[in-house]
C-alpha cells in the first residue's frame, strides 16, 4: 500500500506520535496486518482490535507474534466465547491508548459508556464509518462527545472509492459468491430482481455492481435527491410493497437498524435471499421471517464471508486514517497546560485530502496539469467589474 507507506513514512519523520500508544480497531485481515505493522515506524506502541466476525485468527497470531498487542482471537477456538468481544474490547482501552483509529464508533462509544477511564489518556480519534459519524454527531450535538474526532469517513478520498467502489463491487461479488456456495451456481443464474435499500455512496455501488452482472436492480430511497440520482442513473425507484414482491435479492446499504423490518421481509417471496453492505448490527431484522434466506447470518457480507476490499482501495482508506491522524497530532497539543481541539466531530482538512490524492496519481504513474498562474481571487478570469453588457458610449 504505497500512499499509506508514504504518508505513515511522513508521519515517522516528524515524529509526532514517536512513543505515544495508537490502537487500530478495524476488521483484522492482511490489509490491517500491514497498516499495524507499518505504523510501528513512527516509533509509536501500535494495538489492534475487532470483534470475532470480523477477525482472522491466523492474522491475529501472526501479529502478536510479531510484536504488537493483539486484542482479538488468535486461534479458531477462541472464536465460540460469548463473552469475548466485550472482553477484548475493555482489555484493549485499558491499554490506555492516546490515539484511536475506530471503526462504527463502538469503542468510542464505550470509551463514554462503560469504560471511561479510557478518556483519560485518549487524545482523539478517526473513525472510519458512515455508521459511525452518526452517532458520534449525536454525541457531539447533545456535549456529551469528550474528545476531537476526525470523521475519515466523510473525506472525498474514502467515500468516492472506498464507500462507492470498493465496499459497492466486494459486497456484491462476496453476496453472490456466498449464494453459490451455499445453494449452487444455478441459484446465481436464477437471479433476477435485484432491490437495494439506500443510494448512498455503498448503495450506488451495489446498484451498479448488480446491474453489472445482469441484474435487473431497483432501489428503496426515501431521500428524493438520492432518489431522483437512482432514476438518472438507470435505477427503478419505489417503496417496499412495490418493489420487493418481485425481488429474487435484497440488499441493505444503509447502515441503519431494521432497516429490513419483519413488515418488509413479509412481502418477499420464499427463497429470497438478503445480504447485507451497511454492516451494521441489527440491520436486517432476526429471525428473518420463514423461508428467507439470509447470508452471513446478517454481518457485513464483504468482510464477513468475503476478503473485504481491493488492496488499492483500502490504500487510499488507509492513507486516508493516517492524514487524520497527523490531522490529530498537529492540533492537539500534547504538553502539560497546552491548548487541546475542543471535543467535537471534524472534517480531514482539504490539504490533506489533496495530499493523499496527489501521492495516488503520482503511484499510479500520472501527473497533473500545471495551470498558469493568476492574480485574480479564487481563480477568476475577469476581475468582478467586468461583465459583458457595459454600455460602449
Amino acid at each position: 500500500m504505497p500512499v499509506t507507506a508514504g504518508l505513515i513514512s511522513e508521519l515517522a519523520e516528524r515524529g509526532s506520535i514517536s512513543g505515544d500508544r495508537v490502537l487500530v480497531s478495524l476488521v483484522l485481515e492482511p490489509k490491517t496486518a500491514a497498516l499495524a505493522l507499518k505504523l510501528r515506524d513512527t516509533g509509536a506502541k501500535i494495538a489492534v482490535f475487532a470483534s470475532a466476525s470480523e477477525t482472522d485468527p491466523g492474522i491475529a497470531a501472526a501479529l502478536a507474534d510479531a510484536g504488537v498487542y493483539v486484542f482479538a482471537a488468535t486461534d479458531n477456538a477462541q472464536l465460540a466465547d460469548p463473552e469475548l468481544d466485550a472482553d477484548n474490547a475493555a482489555a484493549a482501552l485499558a491499554w490506555q491508548p492516546h490515539w484511536l483509529v475506530d471503526d462504527g464508533a463502538h469503542l468510542i462509544r464505550l470509551a463514554h459508556t462503560e469504560a471511561e477511564a479510557a478518556l483519560q489518556t485518549l487524545r482523539g480519534a478517526a473513525e472510519e464509518t458512515t455508521s459511525g459519524i452518526r452517532p458520534l454527531n449525536e454525541m457531539a450535538s447533545a456535549g456529551e462527545l469528550r474528545m476531537p474526532v476526525i470523521a475519515v469517513n466523510d473525506a472525498a478520498t474514502k467515500t468516492l472509492f472506498d464507500n462507492r467502489v470498493g465496499t459497492g463491487e466486494s459486497c456484491v461479488i462476496a453476496t453472490l459468491d456466498q449464494i453459490a456456495q451455499s445453494h449452487g451456481c444455478d441459484a446465481v443464474r436464477e437471479l433476477r430482481q435485484a432491490v437495494v435499500y439506500g443510494y448512498g455512496p455503498v448503495g450506488q455501488g451495489c446498484a451498479r455492481a448488480a446491474r453489472s452482472f445482469g441484474l435487473t436492480v431497483s432501489v428503496i430511497e426515501p431521500d428524493p435527491v438520492r432518489a431522483l440520482s437512482a432514476v438518472v442513473d438507470g435505477f427503478a425507484v419505489g417503496g417496499s410493497a412495490q418493489l420487493l414482491p418481485r425481488a429474487d435479492l435484497v440488499i441493505s446499504a444503509t447502515g441503519v437498524w431494521n432497516t429490513v423490518g419483519h413488515a418488509d421481509q413479509g412481502l418477499l417471496r420464499p427463497g429470497a435471499f438478503l445480504s447485507v453492505a451497511g454492516g451494521i448490527d441489527g440491520e436486517i431484522a432476526q429471525p428473518v421471517a420463514p423461508g428467507l434466506r439470509l447470508l452471513a447470518d446478517g454481518g457485513g457480507i464483504n468482510y464477513t464471508a468475503g476478503e473485504g476490499n481491493p488492496l488499492e482501495v483500502m490504500d487510499l482508506s488507509f492513507a486516508t486514517q493516517v492524514a487524520a491522524l497527523s490531522q490529530l497530532t498537529e492540533t492537539v497539543k500534547k504538553g502539560a497546560g497546552g491548548e487541546s481541539l475542543p471535543p467535537d466531530v471534524y472534517p480531514v482538512n482539504d490539504a490533506a485530502v489533496k495530499r493523499v490524492a496527489s501521492m495516488a496519481l503520482r503511484v499510479y504513474g500520472y501527473s497533473l496539469p500545471q495551470l498558469p498562474a493568476t492574480e485574480r481571487v479564487g481563480g477568476a478570469a475577469q476581475h468582478w467589474r467586468v461583465h459583458r453588457y457595459k454600455k460602449t458610449n
